[in-house]
């Protein structure tokens, strides 16, 4: 397959779209039915701010209402003043149906820049 036919097939999901985040939040759940295999996450964070710090997970579900953490599906958390680009695979197929990015703000004052994408692959694409 060559590198074309492959960004073709990409989807880009929103995890929890480009905001400035001031306090701690579950995001809308996504639904991950149409996909499958491999799904990269990215997280584009930057903390501003005294003290301020964003630590940024994935939760899955199978009702789009009783969430829990995916095993090894936690960002590093960032610290304050700094910003931090990182990605991390999620394995679509162990996930039930839905995910989430959860957003905790611990720390002093201040506002940052967060977002969270996936990149994913359709079924019978």
């Amino acid at each position: 397959m060559s590198t074309a036919s492959v960004a073709g097939r990409a989807t880009v999901l929103d995890l929890a779209p480009n905001d400035v985040v001031a306090s701690t939040s579950n995001e809308t759940g996504v639904d991950l039915l149409p996909y499958e295999g491999s799904m990269i996450c990215v997280l584009d964070a930057e903390a501003g701010g005294a003290s301020v710090t964003y630590a940024v997970k994935l939760q899955d579900s199978a009702d789009n209402s009783s969430f829990t953490d995916l095993s090894g599906a936690a960002f590093t958390t960032t610290t304050a003043n700094t910003a931090l680009v990182e990605k991390l695979v999620v394995d679509i197929d162990d996930c039930r149906r839905y995910v989430r990015a959860v957003i905790t703000v611990a720390g002093g004052t201040g506002t940052g820049a967060v977002s969270v994408k996936g990149i994913a692959f359709p079924k019978y694409g």
